[in-house]
């Protein structure tokens, strides 16, 4: 390499510039000495080539072997002059390195029309991830719109979806990374600026797009719900004050994800809240001068609801504020129906009430975890007390406030309710499941207090 550098003032580019995207050194020689007349050349052999190519495909003439070499050379540029422009200090053109050739955009807009939705998808989605930041509109029907076509009508699986949502999610992160840096202003409503509409439709269409995935495709697909939440992970995750705003999924995907079969899907969607928490808690204030209050608001409700259903035993209960404002929706569970299936329970057994089934002990994703998590907390008590533990009264499950004080009071350990729930979350941290512990600590200020160094 440093051979390289040293005789850079007298390396020539090659005649075939085919070369340029295939050859790291030649496209570091280009980043470090991109004269006019070179990039020219790049320009000129770029739009012969992809004329050519888009030429053959309309005929049903074109050699896949050729034009596959051909996007996956210009997908592998993209990505090593994204990271050129941002990190080497001796790029001059800027605007040429950072963003995807307006040739290759052109080529992409002609052909995706004519594209299998198959054939090199990983190179095009790819490509089309680099994109430079537009109104979302703009971006949707030249590029998006047609890629989504083609490949829902080559195949309409999930993991046609999940290709989808990649792409989505690689474009958002790459946007993230071009908006400017503007000066700071005075306090003013978000999405006042073009680049924070180009997120918040960005968003808005996955938001529709999830939604009717997970209404119309099998709960079962875990791969697929993977990666829809992985899109609001990294938004959740990825705000910044004056750049890029903070665009909260729709409470009704929250609560499909927070009443989810699985353990995997409830804690990662309790970290994602918690995310926007924390967005939120470290947005300069006031945030309601940023954010619309209902769209605090109703964030709050959301907060208050899991809260609701996993911590304290109120499980779907609606509430109102002093003003006579709703701060719980119930996870929209209309009241009706709450008392009545709380009379069902009941019926079944006396211990069973709706309050208490999606808690840590009846939950059906948390119950056998907390049972778990249980058995290794008495064990501990028992071994740090030195209870003999042929005579010590052992708790039979499942564990609830009552059932251990009974169990205090007949013979066997003493562990407060709020330490076992807070013991159950640590444990499940340890084993890769961390959201629900993150949404407790940064949705509760008294037990941030309360339980400091286990933040």
């Amino acid at each position: 390499m440093q051979d390289f550098v040293e005789k850079l003032d007298r390396i020539e580019p090659p005649g075939q510039l085919i070369s340029f995207l295939t050859d790291p050194l030649l496209q570091k020689y280009v980043a470090l000495k991109p004269s006019p007349i070179t990039l020219r050349r790049i320009d000129l052999w770029l739009a012969t080539c992809l004329e050519e190519q888009y030429n053959a495909v309309k005929t049903g003439t074109a050699d896949s072997s050729y034009l596959s070499e051909i996007l996956e050379g210009l997908l592998k540029h993209a990505h090593y002059t994204k990271v050129g422009a941002q990190d080497h200090p001796l790029i001059q053109d800027a605007d040429y390195m950072q963003t995807l050739p307006a040739i290759v955009q052109d080529f992409l807009k002609e052909f995706l029309p004519h594209w299998d939705g198959v054939q090199n998808a990983d190179s095009i989605l790819g490509l089309l991830s680099y994109i430079p930041m537009q109104p979302f509109q703009n971006a949707y029907a030249a590029f998006l719109q047609p890629a989504e076509r083609a490949l829902i009508e080559s195949s309409s699986s999930s993991e046609t979806y999940e290709l989808i949502l990649g792409l989505y999610t690689s474009l958002f992160r790459r946007w993230a990374v071009q908006t400017p840096v503007r000066p700071s202003r005075r306090p003013g409503p978000v999405l006042s600026h073009a680049d924070q509409l180009a997120f918040s439709d960005l968003i808005a269409h996955v938001d529709q797009l999830s939604t009717s995935l997970l209404i119309s495709l099998p709960s079962s697909d875990a791969t697929l719900t993977s990666s829809i939440l992985t899109f609001y992970e990294v938004i959740s995750t990825s705000s910044i004050p004056d750049r890029v705003p903070i665009v909260l999924p729709p409470t009704y995907l929250i609560y499909l994800f927070a009443v989810a079969s699985s353990t995997t899907e409830l804690s990662r969607v309790a970290g994602i809240i918690a995310s926007f928490k924390s967005a939120f808690d470290s947005h300069p204030r006031n945030l309601k001068d940023y954010y619309h209050a209902d769209i605090v608001d109703s964030f709050n409700c959301s907060i208050r609801d899991i809260y609701h259903l996993i911590w304290i035993s109120r499980a779907l209960s609606v509430g109102q504020d002093k003003e006579g404002r709703s701060n719980a929706l119930g996870m929209y569970c209309d009241p009706s129906l709450r008392d009545t299936l709380n009379t069902y329970l009941g019926e079944i057994d006396h211990k069973y009430a709706i309050q208490t089934s999606f808690g840590i002990s009846y939950n059906t994703c948390l119950a056998s975890l907390g049972a778990a998590a249980w058995r290794e907390l008495e064990e501990a008590e028992i071994q740090r007390q030195g209870y003999d533990r042929r005579s010590i009264k052992w708790h039979e499950g499942p564990v609830s406030q009552r059932t251990l004080e009974v169990l205090k009071r007949n013979g066997g350990v003493g562990v407060d309710w709020e330490a076992y729930r807070v013991h159950v979350l640590k444990w499940m941290d340890a084993r890769g499941c961390g959201g629900l512990k993150e949404f407790l600590f940064a949705s509760s200020k008294a037990t941030r207090e309360k339980y400091p160094d286990e933040k």
